[in-house]
């Protein structure tokens, strides 16, 4: 038999009950029982009295400070719920930042930077900085929580597509050449996810927006990310620095200057300079090649990295280069019943053509 729906008030009756045992049983600090205040702050949120669930929570906050101290675990819980009861309840974009970058700050000091509570606040926070359109929290708090991701060895779930999401669209508000290759990741990480889910959405419209990313891996780290039709190109390496974070470099090419590349590393010997700076590339003896980002504009102050491309990765650099600009990779949009050239297996209305 099908239970019968719960009025809101039904909802809220049932919460303070729930959240009644759980403090009677563990205490008001333990984490079960600020689920079940959470639970019953949303629930008041659903009735249209967010202001009683903000105050439940930020009561609970102010709790944990007071006796357990601001670099605490639980209280680290407690702002996170609160945050997300303020989104809920949709109180100023501003007020939820404070309160993520607190929760941050606790999990940061008591549980450490790569655990899934910090990553989770990370992942948050930048959804939020991204709505409120400060792009440059968005873009570090992504980036971040990826550093959690991959700490713990979870960089290729649909959970870093979400984030990867986030990133695309914060990285092309301001211009940057890392735009389609996180607008390609989220879109190849979220592909098994729930149409519907709000990570999946973010990544298809991220997707759709930046020109179809494509991506040719050259090596373990390095990639030609192929966007738009004509095509242009972004040569996007993942470095490992010497202290093991992952720093990432990017570098653009608009469709002009990736036919100049590929006209300049068709043979060797070879030397090219992006117009723009920032990259060169020059062919090196046995058929190998050196390829260099140096720091331009605000990252002048930063180390430059160099790569040793072996033969065979040269090569395939040419190959991927001659697959984008020869026009066999720009093919006409797909009809609406044809596979999905994402290679999701679905069709295409179904998949990357869903209006």
């Amino acid at each position: 038999m099908t239970a019968e729906l719960q009025t809101p008030q039904q909802a809220i009756v049932a919460a303070r009950l729930l959240l009644a045992e759980r403090e009677s049983e563990f205490g008001d600090l333990n984490p079960e029982s600020l689920d079940a205040a959470e639970q019953l702050a949303l629930a008041y949120v659903t009735a249209g009295r967010g202001a009683e669930g903000v105050a439940l929570l930020r009561g609970l906050a102010r709790s944990a400070t007071k006796r357990l101290g601001d670099e605490n675990e639980v209280t680290g819980i407690a702002r996170s719920k609160l945050a997300t009861v303020l989104g809920r309840a949709r109180a100023p974009e501003a007020e939820q930042l404070s309160c993520l970058t607190e929760a941050i700050q606790a999990f940061s000091a008591s549980v450490g930077p790569s655990h899934p509570h910090t990553t989770a606040a990370f992942t948050r926070l930048a959804v939020v900085a991204l709505d409120a359109q400060a792009i440059e929290v968005a873009v570090t708090a992504a980036m971040q929580a990826l550093g959690g991701l991959q700490t713990r060895g979870e960089d290729e779930t649909p959970m870093a597509g979400g984030i990867y999401a986030t990133l695309a669209m914060a990285s092309a508000t301001r211009r940057s050449p890392a735009a389609p290759g996180a607008a390609e990741r989220a879109h190849r990480l979220t592909q098994a996810s729930d149409p519907a889910s709000p990570d999946r959405k973010r990544a298809q419209m991220a997707f759709r927006a930046l020109g179809s990313p494509r991506r040719h891996p050259i090596t373990d780290e390095l990639s030609v990310i192929a966007f738009g039709t004509p095509p242009a190109l972004v040569i996007e390496l993942d470095h490992v620095a010497p202290d093991g974070a992952i720093d990432q470099h990017n570098h653009g090419l608009r469709t002009e200057a990736a036919r100049a590349f590929r006209s300049a590393v068709a043979t060797a010997p070879f030397s090219w300079q992006a117009s723009a700076g920032g990259f060169e590339i020059a062919s090196r003896t046995g058929g190998a090649a050196v390829l260099r980002f140096m720091p331009t504009g605000e990252q002048e102050e930063l180390a430059g990295v160099e790569v040793l491309l072996e033969a065979t990765a040269l090569d395939s650099l040419r190959r991927a280069l001659a697959s984008e600009l020869s026009g066999t990779s720009a093919a006409a949009e797909p009809g609406r019943n044809d596979p999905c050239p994402c290679g999701s297996g679905r069709k295409y209305k179904k998949c990357c053509g869903r209006d």
